[in-house]
């Protein structure tokens, strides 16, 4: 479905320097991290190659993070998953990030010129499904078959949610199903996730082939196509690693 997402994604240096700003009205997701085939490439080691995941949810946008070992600081304290706003950056390894309601002057000192929004890596706009997650019961007993269609599908409690599951101990969105340069991935999305796979917490799984997860009381049995795709390289960051301190 058309996202009017009226935010730009700001991101600052240890200073307070400006570097970076992303136009966010036509996207639902955007990934974080140094490897190229995120949709925002930074270049500081401080950061893992995939470190997060921002997916815009009943109006507001969501970090979650992607497996990375130092997750990310929210008033100093590290979490895995926080509400972005204007008000409060987050910090990714050495770099804050806030969200800003366009069109506004810009709230900090000074705003390198960024690449155009339209480079940013843009999922295809086609009907078939790269990948799809079953919800069973313990027994494995299917309840309902979930399959990404477009950039992003959800999965939750919500009736707001692309795929409405009434089941206990769930989230209004519990689950997102998204689109990668790399090929899908499945998200817990909740602020209390509850995903594991082999018994070890799990925010996000990007696996090829068939993966069985389990979620709260349910198993999720996850199936995706390989992708050989090898195009695109995300949006560069402009920060450099010696201004980070």
């Amino acid at each position: 479905m058309p996202i009017q997402s009226p935010y730009k994604l700001i991101v600052a240096a240890k200073d307070g320097t400006v570097v970076r700003t992303v136009d966010l009205a036509s996207r639902c997701t955007l990934t974080i991290g140094r490897s190229p085939r995120c949709d925002l490439t930074m270049d500081i080691e401080s950061i893992f190659r995939r470190h997060a995941t921002m997916v815009y949810l009943d109006g507001s946008w969501t970090l979650v993070d992607a497996g990375s070992k130092s997750k990310f600081k929210v008033d100093n304290k590290k979490v895995d998953h926080a509400h972005l706003t204007e008000d409060r950056p987050i910090q990714i390894g050495g770099a804050f990030f806030w969200l800003q309601v366009s069109p506004k002057a810009p709230v900090r000192p000074s705003t390198v010129p960024s690449s155009a929004t339209e480079k940013l890596w843009s999922p295809a706009n086609s009907s078939a499904s790269q990948a799809s997650v079953t919800i069973m019961d313990l027994e494995a007993r299917p309840i309902q078959k979930c399959a990404l269609e477009g950039e992003m599908t959800t999965i939750g409690a919500s009736e707001d949610a692309d795929c409405h599951l009434d089941l206990k101990g769930w989230s209004p969105i519990q689950l997102a199903l998204i689109q990668e340069q790399s090929g899908a991935a499945l998200l817990d999305v909740a602020p209390e996730h509850q995903m594991r796979l082999q018994g070890k917490p799990c925010r996000r799984l990007a696996a090829q082939g068939s993966v069985l997860l389990r979620c709260g009381e349910h198993l999720l049995h996850w199936e995706a196509e390989s992708t050989s795709s090898e195009t695109g390289s995300g949006l560069w960051d402009a920060i450099q690693n010696d201004s980070m301190g």
